[in-house]
């Protein structure tokens, strides 16, 4: 498969996905709890309508797919993380900050990746990265601020960084995708999860792609590289994402318990 086809395939379901989902997005049916997804947390309406339109576009094609709600589906060489609405409080609210997200890759590990994609449901603005990364077809690149009084979205503050101002939005996928546009400056997320982090392979894979292409340093809150995380359910991350210049800084003023 080839970025391109890539891309129309990620249009396709995106497509899909806003038909389904912006009818209900910010009603009460949208919030109704219908099951317990594949990752042990509850299913809303609105998740199992986005995904089931989003895989009814994926089984055309010799895909597997990793997905929030189903699990494994399909046995396609070609593997897709799917989060088929990443923001589901957002969504389901009516804050317009939620996104569909798809990795390809050739391989089991996130260093495998040949494309990522991720669209705003709510507002059709959509970002993209193949040997590049792209927001709504323009180029885009990370900013280059190396200072600390910077502009952070991070889950979540434990105590005094520095940071000019901190923001969290509620979306992984777009929140990332804002630090590759250079609309912010770093995003972390700290939270221990069990020791291993919260974040899902499906919630960033695509967005971490996009923000490495963008020319962001990419690794967990010890400054390893996530090259090696596999696409698999169990799979999870503790993330810092920033421009080459402040990365090494956020690492050092993480230090500490912040990353114990």
């Amino acid at each position: 498969m080839r970025s391109s086809e890539a891309l129309e395939i990620s249009r396709h379901v995106a497509e899909e996905v806003r038909k389904a989902v912006l009818p209900i997005a910010g009603s009460k049916e949208a919030g109704i709890e219908v099951g317990m997804g594949k990752d042990g947390t509850p299913t809303k309406r609105i998740d199992r309508i986005a995904e089931d339109a989003a895989l009814a576009v994926l089984k055309d094609y010799d895909v597997r797919v990793i997905t929030e709600e189903s699990g494994v589906v399909g046995d396609g060489e070609v593997i897709v993380a799917l989060d088929p609405v990443d923001g589901t409080f957002n969504a389901a609210k009516g804050v317009p900050i939620y996104s569909v997200a798809l990795c390809f890759s050739r391989g089991e590990k996130i260093e495998d990746t040949f494309f990522g994609y991720v669209i705003n449901l709510a507002t059709g603005v959509e970002y993209w990265a193949d040997e590049k990364a792209y927001k709504d077809g323009e180029p885009i690149t990370v900013s280059d601020s190396d200072s600390l009084r910077c502009n952070a979205i991070m889950y979540y503050p434990r105590r005094e960084y520095g940071f000019k101002r901190i923001r969290i939005f509620g979306s992984a996928a777009l929140e990332i995708c804002f630090v590759a546009d250079g609309s912010f400056d770093c995003f972390i997320d700290i939270r221990k999860g069990a020791g291993k982090g919260l974040l899902r392979v499906y919630d960033v894979a695509a967005s971490l792609f996009i923000a490495k292409k963008a020319g962001a340093i990419v690794t967990d809150d010890r400054g390893n590289d996530i090259g090696n995380k596999r696409f698999t359910m169990d799979e999870r991350f503790r993330l810092v994402v920033a421009n080459e210049k402040l990365h090494p800084k956020l690492l050092e003023v993480l230090k500490g318990w912040d990353s114990k």
